[in-house]
């Protein structure tokens, strides 16, 4: 009796359990601690199927941080939603409070943003990678045109490269605060607290220094 092929809605919901096995490994263990047949098994899914769907593991992370982009942007497009303008100080405000809320250096999207270069991007194929850039993308490109209706002192480009350096402060003080178990502790011999970073601490005050710098060119008269 032939088997009767797998609609794509069905494959769109085997996909989404694959990655929600993967996503609830890596609340619990690093990245390179996970094998495929960890997730496979925790999948309910042969290995054979999962690499039918994720050739890599990387692949399939940087699907993970695909997805866990898309909820972070839905949430700052439902802030900016209600607003139908805003001033400097305001927008100031609101893309500092919406950086101090994704700002938890054990979260799953904080995680694999602080290895996507350096690791999840060196072996990801041709495929996922596209979909994945085009995708983001999207995404940030819906962002930049809410705020410049709102805001239009502001270029798009500028946006955009606000949102560059918000990623690159972020995995910058990911990686600052991600030190060898002997460096903490000759950090607390020798009381050299002013060497100890905060990772949401210092990374907000990075932000808060580059927003002011960047306002104040956008000042009319400037």
């Amino acid at each position: 009796m032939k088997r009767r092929a797998m609609t794509d809605c069905a494959k769109a919901e085997k996909a989404q359990s694959i990655v929600g096995a993967a996503y609830d490994l890596y609340k619990e263990q690093p990245f390179e601690a996970i094998k495929m047949t960890d997730i496979a098994k925790t999948a309910g899914v042969s290995k054979g199927t999962l690499f039918l769907y994720y050739k890599t593991k990387e692949s399939l992370f940087m699907e993970i941080m695909f997805q866990e982009y898309e909820k972070r942007f839905a949430r700052f497009e439902d802030m900016l939603l209600p607003l139908k303008s805003m001033t400097l100080e305001s927008f100031k405000t609101l893309f500092l409070n919406e950086m101090e809320s994704i700002l938890d250096q054990d979260s799953v999207f904080v995680r694999l943003l602080a290895i996507k270069s350096a690791v999840l991007e060196k072996n990801v194929d041709y495929e996922t990678m596209i979909k994945v850039t085009a995708g983001l993308f999207s995404i940030l490109e819906k962002i930049v045109q809410l705020l410049t209706c709102r805001l239009p002192v502001l270029s798009a480009a500028s946006y955009y490269e606000l949102l560059q350096a918000q990623n690159a402060i972020i995995i910058g003080y990911s990686h600052a605060t991600s030190l060898p178990s002997a460096m903490y502790q000759v950090l607390d011999d020798h009381k050299l607290d002013r060497y100890r970073v905060n990772f949401k601490k210092h990374a907000l005050l990075a932000m808060d220094y580059y927003l002011s710098g960047l306002l104040e060119r956008s000042r009319p008269g400037s």
